[in-house]
């Protein structure tokens, strides 16, 4: 069974924004080249490394070979290289991980180039990747802004709409408070003959209906 597509679409994310000189050969996500800085007797150079992730990842190990050639206490003979988290390896556990744990193994236990000349990478050849990784972390960066953008317009027209509603609701509520108040003001004018009765009826049906419809929306 093939590794699914959201696993590898995760490791990819994860690389890409992690780790660095790394990409995917010929967009195949199960098969990652790129090049990890070594020491050497002679200084640092890039060696190329390959990884490839099995079908049954992340439950297994991605294998990692060696491409350059090199010799290394962690190297086999068949140029895999055997690392603690490798043969530790968690089903928790990403590509990114692997690139910056080689990373450090080869920083702190030298190299020794096979040929006596020094092989060096071509420059521009080990700037490819880097370069495809900034333009992709460049476009995950404006996706984060755009989102960030989106969280903070819908934020503020939540809480527009959360004021308009309180503000709607508080007019709402002085609009009830002055019609009960007049509807009191008919009563007392009719209990102090101050009206006749048919008039009374006529202004306290109105103001009763007008309170009514208020209610209604409350």
């Amino acid at each position: 069974m093939p590794v699914p597509d959201d696993v590898l679409a995760k490791e990819y994310s994860l690389v890409m924004e992690r780790a660095y000189a790394f990409e995917p050969i010929d967009g195949d996500l199960t098969r990652w080249k790129g090049f990890v800085p070594v020491i050497t007797a002679d200084g640092e150079i890039f060696v190329e490394a390959l990884m490839i992730i099995p079908s049954d990842y992340p439950s297994s190990p991605p294998i990692v070979r060696i491409l350059s050639p090199i010799t290394h206490p962690n190297l086999t003979q068949d140029k895999v290289l055997e690392m603690r988290m490798l043969a530790r390896w968690r089903s928790s556990y990403h590509l990114f991980q692997v690139i910056v744990e080689m990373i450090r193994l080869f920083s702190k236990v030298p190299a020794r180039l096979v040929d006596e000349k020094p092989q060096r990478i071509d420059p521009e050849a080990h700037l490819n990747p880097i370069k495809a990784q900034e333009e992709q972390l460049s476009v995950i960066l404006e996706q984060k802004k755009k989102t960030l953008a989106d969280i903070r317009i819908k934020r503020t027209s939540e809480i527009s709409n959360r004021a308009l509603q309180r503000e709607k609701k508080i007019h709402l509520e002085d609009e009830i408070l002055g019609v009960e108040n007049e509807l009191f003001a008919i009563e007392q004018q009719f209990e102090d003959y101050e009206i006749p009765s048919h008039e009374f009826a006529k202004k306290y049906f109105n103001v009763k209906k007008r309170l009514y419809l208020l209610e209604a929306k409350s």
